[in-house]
């Protein structure tokens, strides 16, 4: 029962009241000033509920009766329905996070209404920005109607997600980045974050670049993975080669010891003087193969250093053994595309290939001795053991390892 003293009590009282009022006889406009004040009245008490579920709520005092969530417990304890429970609630949290919609609940500045149009349109991906724009939305919601604060709402709502879209991006492109790692075995690792078109871009130049190959090619189709990774080599190739039909080539520098350069071969280093007294090595990536040196040089520009053991220079080099640009043209004329069985990448995604080493002073730079090879090809045949031989009339053959 409630004391006498309780306010609900006294609002009970007239509510008792108000039920028996006689009516019947009232002009319209009497009913029409009492029709006013009840739904004003009830408005006065929408805000009171709003203020105490918020305080209830944050207390989590429907914990004690074993409630799973303070939605249930409202909806089985009081005459309404579920999704009246949950307006009743959300309401009231949002006003828990931004008092100063609570104040101008109290202060009648704003209505219910235009709390529940600005739940309706603040979603989970809005709401962090609710009390950025919060003086604003109070200032429209004094000013308007509940059905005009409701399409103010929406305008809102729309601005927000220009704002969080764009903010999103910004983020998105604050975190792009590329991370490379040089293993102990000389292979280097990628990972990175781009953005949606920065991804989109590369995805579909890589792609471009490597189409799948013929399922019937000498050394078996690739796989997604390997053409996507052949094809950034090449595009990094290009990039740092320039115009690879006017001769310009990329810079790399390579350090080798005079016994590793002029050596039969790499084979097994198993004596511990060698592996610590010789170099053969690739800037910024380190040790490599004599087999990757041999193909470097039949192409890349190397800025070769010759080395007596770990600390002599023999020997700093000099661009050499380079075709000419037109010995490049004339190949891109005569070879057409790489000359490796079944390949037809173009001249302008190829290596210049010496079929006798002129490392090893067993070819010269001639058209003769001469070929266009892709870079996948390229590497197969120096690292993997393929070879080249021209026929009399100029015809290549490839011979596996």
């Amino acid at each position: 029962d409630l004391h006498p003293s309780d306010p609900v009590a006294g609002v009970s009282a007239g509510v008792d009241a108000l039920r028996v009022e006689e009516r019947d006889h009232w002009p319209g406009s009497g009913l029409s000033d009492r029709l006013v004040q009840l739904v004003e009245l009830r408005e006065r008490l929408d805000v009171e509920v709003t203020r105490l579920t918020g305080e209830w709520d944050r207390r989590r005092a429907w914990e004690a009766d074993g409630a799973l969530s303070a939605v249930s417990w409202l909806a089985y304890r009081a005459p309404i329905s579920r999704p009246q429970a949950r307006r009743i609630v959300q309401g009231a949290r949002m006003v828990n996070d931004h008092p100063d919609l609570g104040t101008a609940l109290a202060a009648g500045d704003i209505a219910t209404g235009h709390l529940e149009a600005l739940h309706r349109t603040a979603t989970p991906r809005r709401r962090h920005l609710v009390g950025e724009h919060l003086d604003t939305l109070l200032g429209a919601a004094a000013a308007l109607s509940i059905d005009d604060f409701t399409v103010a709402a929406r305008r809102w709502a729309a601005l927000a997600d220009d704002q969080i879209t764009n903010t999103d991006t910004t983020d998105k492109f604050e975190r792009r980045g590329l991370y490379l790692s040089t293993t102990l075995n000389g292979v280097t690792l990628l990972d990175g974050t781009l953005t949606a078109d920065g991804g989109a871009t590369v995805i579909t130049a890589l792609d471009h670049l490597a189409p799948p190959d013929p399922a019937d090619a000498p050394e078996g189709p690739r796989s997604l993975t390997q053409r996507r990774a052949d094809a950034l080599v090449d595009l990094a190739g290009r990039y740092l080669g320039g115009d690879p039909l006017s001769g310009t080539s990329a810079v790399i520098n390579v350090v080798v010891d005079a016994d590793t350069l002029t050596g039969p071969g790499t084979g097994t280093r198993s004596d511990a003087g060698v592996l610590t007294g010789t170099r053969c090595d690739l800037e910024r990536v380190g040790p490599i193969g004599r087999d990757t040196i041999k193909r470097l040089t039949c192409d890349g520009a190397l800025c070769r250093v010759v080395m007596a053991g770990p600390s002599v220079v023999l020997d700093m080099g000099r661009r050499t053994r380079l075709a000419t640009p037109a010995q490049r043209r004339a190949l891109a004329i005569r070879d057409r595309h790489c000359v490796f069985a079944g390949c037809d990448r173009p001249p302008d995604w190829c290596d210049i290939h010496h079929l006798a080493s002129w490392l090893e002073g067993l070819g010269l730079t001639d058209l003769a001795n001469l070929v266009l090879l892709c870079r996948r090809h390229h590497i197969m045949c120096h690292e993997a053991g393929w070879t080249l031989t021209r026929s009399p009339d100029g015809t290549i053959t490839t011979h596996p390892p």
